[in-house]
Parts: C-alpha cells; structure tokens; sequence
C-alpha cells in the first residue's frame, strides 16, 4: 500500500468508501515469473493500552516499559466488530493474521507462521489463564471457544521459548471473561447475547456469575450455527464452560475449569480462478479422477472436554507457587475428499512455576519453572465414500512427548532500565507404531536433540513516557503430529526442526494523559529448516523442509483518544487506532528437486497490512465502530507464479445502549464486508490444480442484543 495516510482519511470524511468496485477482487490473479463489567459504558472505553499490566514473560509491567512486542486484545475488541467471530479482533493487530477457510476453521499467523497451518492452530503456544490449551502433538483447537468466554488476549510476537516452550510463532495469552469484579462480594449477574443475520447466523449465549465470601462461579453456556456463504458450508457450536476460583485463604487461591465443546462444520474445499469468478458460492465441484466435498459430505466433526486445575500459594511476601494441571479428551472426524480421518485423542498437561519478587530501590522477580505435556493418539486412515469410512484403514498408535525447564530474571537496576533475561531447555519426542496396515514397520522413534533457548531483552526510558527497547531470542519448533503422520496415512520421519535467530527494536510511545499510545518494532528473523505444506496429485498434503527462510518486516500500531468527556451532550468519546504491518519475508535457500525457489517471497504472506478503527460514544447511549482492513498481494505458491490481489474489507456496527423493563441493554446492528468485496479469507496454498481460493461471504448484516438480566 503506497499511501497508508490516504485510507485513514477515508475513514474519515468518505461513507462513499465504503463501496469497492466487485473487479478489484482478490480472487483475480496475475502471472509472474520469478476489568469491571465486561459490557463497558462509554466512559469505561478510556482505558489507555499503557496503563495496563501486561503479563506476558511475567513481566508485571506497563506496555510502555515491556522489553517484548506484545499486542493487546481486550473484552470490549473481540465484540466490538463481531458477534460470533475472533477474526476481526486478531486482525487489528500488526503482524497478526487469523483466517477462516471454512466457517469455524481458524488459522493463526503470527509474523507469517502459517506455512505450516493448512488447518487449526499449529506453531503458536495458547493458554487459557493457567491452562494449556495447546496439545503435546503441537495443535490447538481455538476454534472450540466461544467469542464471549473469553476477556481478552495478549499476543507476544517471535519466538517465545525462553519461557513458554519450542516454538517460532509466538504465543498467546487468553484470559476467561468476568462479569463481575472479583472483589464484589455477594453480588451475582446474568447476560443474555443474542444475534443472527444473513446465511441464516444464529447466536446464543447465557453468562452467570456469583461472587461469595471466598469464591467466585463463572458458567457459560452457548450455541451458533450457520447455513454458510458457499455450498457445503453450515456450521454448528454448541458449549459448555464453567469456572470457579476459590481463596481458601490470603495466601491460598484454587482455579477449576471445565470446557465441553461440540463443533462441527462442513468444508467446501478450494477453487481455483475460474471456478471462483463464475460461482463463488459452490463447493469444490468433482472432477474426472475425484468426487465434490459435497458429495463426500466433506466436514469436521469435534466434541472435546478440557479440565483443568490450578493453584497459587503465597509462601511468604516475596515467594509464590503457581501449578496448573490440564487435561482433555478429543473425538474427531474428519471425511475428506480423498480420505476419510478419525482421531481419538488424550492429552495431559502440567505446568508449575515459582516466583520470587522483591520490591525497593532495585526491584527483581526471578521465575523458574517446568512444563510437561504427553499426547496419546489413536489416528485411523481410509477412503472416503460419501461421506462413510470404505473400511480400507491403517491405523497408528502415537504418543507425544514435550517437556522443558525454564527461568528468567526481570529487573530494575536503575529507574530508566528494565532488563529481561531468560531461558529454556526442551525435549521434545515422538512413538508412532502402525498397528493395523501395511507398511508394518513396527514402533517408530522420533527424538529431536534437547535445545537451549536463550532471550535477553532490554528497555531504557530516556525520558517520560518514551521507551526504547531490543530483544534476542532463539525459536525452535519441532514438526508437529500432523505435519509427521498427515491426515492421508504417511510418515514423514525424516521431517526435520526448525530453527532460527530472533533480532528485533523498537519503540513506545506514550501521553502522559494516558489517551496517546504508539509502538514501533523492526525485526529480522532467520530460519532454518522452515517446514512447508505441499499437495499431491490427490490433493493430499505434505510437509517438507524448505532450506532457510529470511523474515524482515516493520510493525506499528497507534492508538489516540480524542475526546473522552462522559457528561457531553453530543459526542462523550472518541478514539481511533491504526496499525501498520510491511512485510520483507523470503525463502534463503530452497530448492525441491529442479525447482529452485531461492529469494522467493514467502508464500502465504502479504506484503503489507494496513488496518484502522473508528469508535465514537455519542448522544449519551449510542455508539458506533468502523473498521477498514486492507491486505495486500499475497503469493499463493512457492514459485510465486500466482498471487492474490490486495482487497479492502470494511466492518461496522452501530448500538444502543438502554434500559427495556429495567434492564440493562444494548442493541446492535453490525455489518461486515460493507464494501461487498470479493475476496479469500483464507488461501490454499500450494494447491494441486490451482485451487488457491476459499471465496468468503458478501456484505452480512447482523442484529443483536444483550440484556443484563441481573
């Protein structure tokens, strides 16, 4: 995007923005060669990004003074421009890109990790508060939570291993939902969401919460379901969580938490230009050699249950211990136009840590801990035929292994620095035994070498409100189980790690009024080994490892609010927020056969992101939210032969908050894609028959409310 300047004025004085000509259209392609309440009132939204704490690496500090880049999501960001979805939220943010092939399909990226994602959640560690909720295998199952169980996120960006395990891609730090401060005692209270639209969207959530004398119960539960844009493409969630805290003393304090999910979703599969130019709204149609996902009732079914319990114990004024202990049962489905795979998945997770604080001249907090992870996996492989097991199967017995040590040191040896030092040491291995099936080679070992993952970081605060940061860091992923043993029934044994070095600076800024926040990063990451998705013939994927990649890009982000004055007449607040994502990623040393792919672009990654956000409280109870997201080109092969052209997706939502039969309300419509754009929310890439692209819904309008029953 030559003029980022030129958008955020749109955003401004331009409704006529709004629309975009339907032929610049991203699915057309060119050849080359080479907090209190959840709910907030209008006057809560003042909340500065560097008035919080920030937790992430433990840090315990402001925004302004964290020696790491870290985006923040909160409560009142996930619903602002979404009912239903997490996308719109985790797209706002630099370096971040989140995808939905299908409805209900997340895929992650954080500084273009997604090489590796054809689908779900692989190469970025997420928890829930103290929870694992990434598996030993390496995948997580985002897409089992609900938008209005969770309050907020914190995204760290490179690699986090010093303190959150092997890993290139980040990690991310969710927190559940509160309708309650915690520190209200014997108060209770109960939220009614609802909200539907067109493709026949329907959302329904109910949200409890008491506060008593030592404890605190939070229940949700909640339904979505859709017919979906494309041919074979409904979708339905239904879920069940419940949380409890328990504070048996000052000192002592117990976490329970239970998630029941029941996800299923039809996947249409890819299209490739002409397919998706003529009828963006079928499903992959059959060919000579292969059936339609329609015909093979192409879909995900998964039904999980997470438990977890956690414990902090404050063993004196300056020690504490927190221990965390998840486990989780999954039973997934998945007929495929070529194969049909089930998975009957177990999984343990422990994670315990102590920490040593002192507060004074030179204050020093010291973590040290460990986090264990075993997954047993029972993976069976047939054919498909619509949509039934042909009974033709290979069955592979898998166990995964993951464990490492971890320990840092924050400290303040002079007012303006604060230093950050740290690391880990991980283990990480596979079993695989074919147990039903030929090739019947007996039990596999898959044992990748212990690694020490180092970080140092650094920030200075020269003067008020300004501060300069750097960070080294090492990232180590090894492949993942899907990447090892796809879904097709292959064992790839010699895939090999990735590794790299993390070198990034940068700046933040901040107001002194706390209503200004900017932040700049430049980093540059060299990895080896990088683990690539590739297609057969049958559309079967693949992993191998592409030689090195060099990643180099610059973030920003920016936030200002203009007017915060609650008791106006006309407008009480204005706030608006930018960030800026420019991209310089490309393949070092990569060649496959006679293919040779060096100083190639990064496929998967767009050169550059732009996005802007508009939020106006006015006339005392009404609100409004604007959001223009703009993607640049995007290659969608290693040869980048193909690419996806930019396209600009604009989302707004307009609301009321009143009070019906003396409860609390608010009313809502929300539209997405306001400008019609045509565009792939989420490509395939390097696909077998250059079916590149999974065309995403038309302009959608959403109704809704949520009724504070209590």
């Amino acid at each position: 995007m030559k003029n980022p300047v030129l958008f955020l004025l749109i955003l401004f004085v331009a409704n006529a923005g709004f629309a975009q000509d339907a032929k610049d259209s991203s699915l057309q392609v060119k050849t080359e060669t080479g907090p209190a309440v959840a709910d907030r009132q209008a006057s809560d939204t003042s909340v500065a990004l560097e008035g919080i704490v920030v937790r992430g690496f433990e840090s315990n500090a402001r925004l302004l003074n964290v020696p790491a880049s870290i985006s923040l999501i909160s409560r009142e960001d996930l619903i602002r421009v979404s009912s239903f979805s997490l996308l719109p939220a985790f797209n706002n943010l630099a370096g971040v890109r989140m995808e939905e092939r299908s409805p209900s399909s997340y895929r992650l990226s954080i500084r273009g990790s997604l090489l590796r994602s054809p689908f779900g959640v692989r190469n970025v560690k997420v928890y829930l508060d103290d929870f694992l909720l990434t598996d030993a295998g390496g995948n997580t199952y985002m897409n089992l939570l609900d938008v209005t169980s969770i309050g907020g996120a914190e995204l760290i960006k490179g690699p986090a291993g010093s303190l959150y395990g092997a890993g290139t891609g980040g990690a991310v730090l969710l927190s559940s939902s509160s309708l309650l401060n915690e520190k209200l005692q014997d108060t209770g209270a109960l939220q009614l969401r609802l909200s539907g639209g067109r493709f026949g969207s329907f959302q329904e959530a109910v949200q409890y919460q008491s506060n008593g004398k030592g404890y605190s119960i939070s229940v949700l539960q909640g339904h979505a379901q859709a017919d979906g844009y494309r041919d074979n493409s409904r979708s339905r969630k239904d879920n069940l969580q419940f949380g409890m805290k328990i504070r048996a003393s000052e000192n002592v304090s117990t976490d329970v938490f239970v998630l029941l999910s029941d996800l299923y979703y039809q996947t249409p599969g890819g299209l490739n230009q002409a397919q998706a130019l003529a009828n963006p709204r079928q499903s992959r149609p059959a060919t000579p050699a292969l059936p339609s996902a329609k015909e093979q009732r192409a879909a995900i079914y998964n039904k999980t249950a997470l438990l977890g319990f956690s414990n902090t114990y404050h063993l004196s004024s300056r020690w504490k211990t927190v221990t965390s202990f998840t486990t989780g049962l999954t039973g997934f489905k998945n007929p495929f136009i070529t194969n049909y795979e089930k998975r009957r998945e177990t999984n343990v997770g422990l994670r315990s840590k102590i920490v040593y604080e002192k507060k004074g001249s030179i204050p020093l907090q010291w973590t040290s801990g460990v986090e264990v992870q075993k997954g047993d996996y029972r993976i069976d492989s047939s054919g498909n035929n619509k949509g039934i097991s042909d009974g033709k199967m290979v069955r592979d017995q898998v166990v995964a292994r993951q464990q490492f040590l971890f320990t840092q040191v924050n400290m303040r040896p002079l007012p303006f620095l604060h230093l950050q030092s740290g690391f880990s040491f991980n283990g990480f291995n596979y079993s695989i035994d074919r147990t039903v099936g030929q090739p019947a080679n007996g039990k596999q070992q898959l044992n990748f070498n212990g690694q020490l993952l180092p970080r140092v970081a650094v920030s200075i605060e020269p003067i008020g409100g300004l501060a300069l940061y750097a960070q080294l860091s090492r990232g180590y992923a090894s492949p993942s189980i899907a990447e090892v043993r796809p879904s097709a029934g292959g064992i790839f044994s010699d895939l090999q790690a990735e590794q790299g070095w993390n070198r990034e600076a940068g700046i933040n800024i901040a107001s002194t009024e706390n209503r200004f926040f900017a932040r700049a990063v430049l980093f540059r990451f060299d990895l080896k080994d990088a683990i690539v998705r590739q297609t057969n013939a049958a559309g079967a994927e693949y992993f191998v490892n592409a030689g090195s990649t060099i990643q180099k890009g610059i973030e920003a982000e920016f936030s200002w609010v203009a007017f915060n004055r609650p008791m106006a007449k006309g407008i009480q607040f204005l706030r608006v927020s930018t960030a800026v994502t420019f991209n310089r990623f490309v393949f070092g040393t990569y060649v496959i056969g006679n293919a040779n792919f060096s100083g190639n672009k990064l496929t998967g990654v767009p050169d550059e992101v732009f996005t802007a956000s508009l939020q106006v409280d006015f006339l005392k109870q009404c609100y409004a939210h604007i959001n223009l997201n703009y993607t640049g080109t995007i290659p969608l092969n290693d040869a980048n032969t193909v690419l996806a052209k930019p396209y600009r997706l604009w989302q707004s939502k307009l609301g009321w908050k009143t009070t019906l039969v003396r409860k609390r309300t608010d009313l809502f419509v929300l539209m997405d894609n306001v400008g019609d754009a045509v565009y792939s929310l989420g490509n395939d890439i390097n696909a077998f028959g250059s079916r590149f692209f999974n065309p995403a819904a038309t302009r959608n309008l959403q109704v809704g409310l949520s009724i504070n029953l209590l």
